[in-house]
């Protein structure tokens, strides 16, 4: 008694397909390893820089806030 199947033919050309494009997820992913590698640099001077723009914008705020305290102080002093 045999019994019939229903089965799925794969051929060598089928696997030859899947290979190729396997080869090529890998290629891409090997390129995108690569621009990996300097990643910690990359985000180290990220990081300076957002500390320079830190202290700048301390920098401005501060001064901002005596120019406004000034300007209160002064319209203070001649409305007495």
């Amino acid at each position: 008694m045999a019994e019939e199947t229903n089965g799925v033919r794969i051929t060598q050309r089928d696997v030859y397909e899947k290979l190729l494009e396997l080869q090529a997820v890998q290629i891409e992913l090997v390129s995108d390893i690569k621009n990996l590698k300097d990643l910690p640099a990359r985000m180290n001077r990220v990081e300076q820089k957002l500390a320079r723009m830190e202290w700048i914008e301390k920098l401005v705020f501060t001064a901002l806030g005596s120019g406004i305290t000034g300007f209160i102080a002064a319209l203070w002093a001649l409305i007495r």
